[in-house]
């Protein structure tokens, strides 16, 4: 998962290179305080210097401790013992203004990536999920996806945002003082290191654990965001039947189902720092008993030296919990993403073909020949058999009972889904040979489920199209929209709500029209476009479907023949 994080992180690389090299010399200047603290405490409390004379450094490095004693000296012994002193307390003031100088532009630089490969991350999902057929929304719920595309999104970016320094200075941190540990006594370091496969051990095991919960978890929060959007979207049938208590409990239920999961979660994850840290001080407190015996008894290390080591090796836990700490987000992070790139795999079913041309004008006849279509998730044929020409300024009526295959037939001519076998053509064109942009924008589509945004009316008719304002009065005026619209408070600026709901369903039937109007289309569909409206509506639009209609093609719908009869 993380690589491709990474790969989404690639066109940032000069930031990113700008954060590495903030980090390292953020650990180096806070290995050099360190370092610096335990002459800090020889000086105070008047410990003799052991190396005075100039030290070459071999070229093997096997004298690189003395080498950097010797460099420590020359540089704090230079007067009497308060001056070195304030060379000491120099030192470090320095080093840690440069670490917290450089903490900042790193925390800075890594969130400017982040937040940018959190927003393409997220365009990604909304885009893989715009370009889908409908098929792909048939067998998934709306709530799910829009839980992936911001809960799960959501988690990767608290995992970035815990993760990304720590896993960038945090290793680095631990490689500078375990290095420092080694030049001081590598005997010492190697027993400190003993206790890392047995820390590894648990980790992996807690980190297994912790993904496949996380993943149970951000699974069950797409089930609980489904039932919330379900019942939010149908609120109207909720009340109607006062199933206000039915939707309660189903809701409580759900979210009784996520607590468990959630609680399960978090217990594992108070496991995960104890374990690391008793592993630790254990490794600590021997390492103080067996070094305090080569320091008392056999002298096979001087004081100073193993105030160093000590001091570097606390230093060395921080590090280590930090990164104890992040496996939580790490892994919540990983199931998260999993998912997510699990859905960003999924490809679509209706694409263009690599050699697919820009369909021409109509000119002719659109032909459905020998056409079959089953739906994906269904064992039944939808339509069988279906051989149908359409001439060009023909008007075609389907008429049928619900469930006969009606929107079928029509959903199949702009490609919403392909053909199970046969073939649907356009002057001799096939469908699939053509890009669907170009198909689609010779198509203009009223259906029975009128669609609306929470926007202006303007934007709402001209909706994916660049039109003047005349423009879509005059498409208004056709659907007999212009009363009512210029009647409302703000005219055609008028905010409709979500899904139009502020206004009536003839007045949004009649939007819907005017914007199919609006599209001037060479060929039209019109799905029970009129059912909505009441007797004086319905014969004023169709009075204006007509003059569109005349010498175009279109495909009504309908569930009565006396529906399409003039």
């Amino acid at each position: 998962m993380y690589s491709r994080i990474l790969k989404l992180a690639r066109p940032f690389w000069p930031q990113i290179g700008g954060g590495m090299i903030s980090s390292i010399i953020n650990v180096l200047s806070g290995g050099i305080a360190i370092w610096f603290a335990a002459s800090f405490v020889s000086t105070l409390f008047g410990a003799t210097p052991q190396v005075v004379e100039s030290v070459a450094l071999n070229s093997d490095w096997s004298n690189i401790n003395e080498y950097l004693k010797w460099v420590t000296y020359h540089f704090i012994t230079g007067g009497d013992r308060v001056a070195a002193l304030r060379a000491v307390v120099l030192v470090v003031l320095v080093s840690y203004l440069i670490k917290s100088l450089t903490y900042y532009t790193t925390w800075v630089l890594n969130g400017w990536v982040q937040v940018r490969v959190i927003r393409n991350l997220r365009n990604m999902i909304f885009d893989h999920f715009l370009h889908q057929p409908l098929a792909f929304y048939n067998t998934r719920r709306t709530g799910d996806m829009i839980s992936l595309a911001m809960n799960d999104v959501m988690q990767v970016n608290n995992a970035l945002t815990t993760t990304f320094r720590p896993l960038i200075i945090e290793p680095l941190n631990i490689i500078v003082y375990i290095s420092l540990l080694f030049v001081i006594q590598w005997k010492l370091a190697l027993i400190s290191l003993l206790v890392a496969p047995v820390t590894g051990f648990f980790i992996v095991k807690i980190s297994q654990s912790l993904r496949r919960k996380a993943k149970r978890t951000q699974v069950q929060l797409g089930e609980v965001t489904s039932r919330m959007t379900e019942t939010f979207s149908g609120i109207r049938i909720v009340k109607a039947f006062n199933a206000e208590p039915v939707e309660s409990k189903r809701f409580h239920a759900e979210t009784q189902k996520l607590l468990k999961l959630m609680f399960r979660q978090i217990r594992l994850q108070g496991v995960n720092l104890p374990i690391t840290e008793m592993l630790g001080v254990t490794m600590a407190v021997s390492l103080l008993y067996y070094g305090g015996l080569q320091v008392l008894q056999y002298h096979t290390i001087t004081s100073e030296d193993f105030m160093r080591f000590i001091a570097l090796l606390f230093a060395l836990f921080q590090p280590i919990r930090n990164l104890a700490n992040v496996n939580v987000p790490i892994q919540t992070g990983i199931a998260a993403g999993e998912r997510i790139f699990g859905m960003l795999d999924v490809k679509s079913d209706i694409r263009d073909l690599p050699d697919a041309i820009a369909l021409p004008p109509f000119v002719s006849k659109i032909e459905y020949q020998d056409v079959h279509f089953q739906y994906a998730q269904s064992t039944i044929p939808a339509v069988t058999e279906i051989n149908l020409t359409i001439n060009k300024g023909e008007v075609v009526a389907l008429v049928g009972a619900s469930g006969a295959g009606k929107t079928t037939v029509a959903d199949l001519l702009p490609r919403f889904y392909d053909v199970s076998s046969g073939s649907i053509t356009i002057d001799g064109l096939d469908i699939r040979h053509v890009t669907r942009f170009s198909l689609r924008a010779q198509l203009g589509i009223v259906s029975q489920e009128t669609i609306l945004f929470n926007d202006s009316i303007h934007n709402n008719i001209a909706y994916g199209m660049e039109k003047s304002r005349l423009e879509v009065i005059e498409a208004a005026k056709l659907a007999h929209a212009h009363q009512f619209i210029e009647e409302m408070d703000d005219g055609y600026e008028s905010v409709i709500g979500e899904r139009g709901t502020r206004l009536s369903g003839g007045q949004r039937q009649r939007l819907a029209i005017a914007r199919a109007l609006l599209k001037n289309p060479a060929i039209l569909i019109l799905d029970e476009a009129t059912s909505a409206l009441d007797t004086e509506s319905e014969r004023l639009v169709q009075q204006a479907i007509d003059r569109l209609m005349k010498n175009r093609t279109a495909i009504v719908i309908a569930h009565r023949l006396t529906t399409i009869l003039n």
